[in-house]
């Protein structure tokens, strides 16, 4: 797969099919417009390609009130080569692009510079400045220009709705991660570098990794949860029970904190790097009477772990 971080200035690809948007999640929706996007290249003999953003675009125009990422750049990368992608357009969305014209980004930027023969989109997909590059706007447009749109024609759904990435977001965000599993089509995961703890875990004979993750990455509800771990890009998975919160038993501080511990395994020298995919809430984040109480329901909390990843 081709890579590509900025928009092109000039001709770079003679022809290709083409699909848009932000694709936060590359979930199960996003998927089987990809699916239908490589058919569709396949009978025209095109190359496919996706043009996608490094930021949500609502978070160029509502900064204070900008979700965060169910992918990072560097995993969306990654999902999108995992489909098969040929070229793969990952751009910042700057002022450049969201005060552009729908018709003179479509002619100039896609049809001319990207050489897309085909655009296929969503139903509701609408692109430029104000969103006046609807479906019904691109057809007529590309019927003068040289390009065509294809619309898909349906859309992936979960438990009766549609599947999108503010649906997949709300439910991590919820603790729903199982849910979330399900919308993605894989586990929802958490990567990150180890960092330095208080060693409160080894006193206590649960030792535990702490690691953080970048902060446009959301995060699920403060709890405990079973989850598989791995370390520095290995493949091998780990059984692991993971903490979000605050450690309230232990400390008064109020930032959240990324800890597990690596379930029958004596880890002697911590990763650098992990990768953590949390597969069930097991409860929320509570504040405990004793260190005794706390360390009981931990033993409690990494035996369900344990049966709960046996399955």
């Amino acid at each position: 797969m081709e890579i590509y971080t900025a928009l092109p200035t000039q001709p770079i690809l003679e022809r290709c099919a083409l699909s848009i948007g932000t694709f936060d999640g590359v979930h199960r929706g996003h998927q089987l417009l990809v699916e239908e996007l490589k058919r569709e290249a396949a009978s025209r003999n095109l190359p496919s390609a996706v043009l996608t953003f490094q930021e949500m675009p609502y978070c160029y125009f509502r900064p204070d009130d900008c979700p965060r990422l169910l992918t990072l750049m560097d995993e969306k990368i990654v999902a999108f080569a995992e489909l098969g992608i040929d070229h793969l357009f990952i751009v910042p969305f700057d002022e450049t692009v969201a005060v552009q014209p729908y018709d003179s980004f479509a002619t100039e930027v896609l049809h001319k510079n990207i050489g897309a023969k085909l655009l296929v989109v969503g139903p509701d997909f609408a692109l430029g400045k104000g969103r006046e590059g609807n479906v019904t706007a691109l057809q007529a447009l590309g019927e003068r220009v040289g390009f065509e749109t294809r619309v898909l024609g349906e859309k992936m759904e979960w438990e009766g709705d549609a599947i999108s990435s503010t649906r997949v977001r709300g439910a991590v965000e919820s603790n729903a991660v199982d849910s979330a599993t399900q919308m993605l089509g894989r586990n929802f995961h958490l990567a990150g570098q180890v960092v330095p703890g208080k060693q409160l875990g080894r006193t206590i004979g649960v030792p535990t990794i702490n690691f953080k993750v970048h902060p446009r990455k959301v995060l699920p509800a403060n709890g405990i949860y079973a989850a598989w771990v791995s370390f520095d890009g290995e493949d091998t998975r780990h059984k692991a029970a993971l903490s979000i919160g605050t450690n309230p038993t232990v400390t008064d501080e109020a930032s959240i904190k990324l800890e597990f511990h690596v379930i029958g395994e004596n880890i002697e020298t911590p990763p650098q790097e992990v990768r953590v995919e949390p597969v069930q809430w097991l409860r929320s984040e509570a504040k405990f009477d004793s260190l005794e109480a706390l360390v009981a329901q931990m033993k409690d909390d990494i035996a369900r772990s344990a049966a709960i990843l046996s399955r």
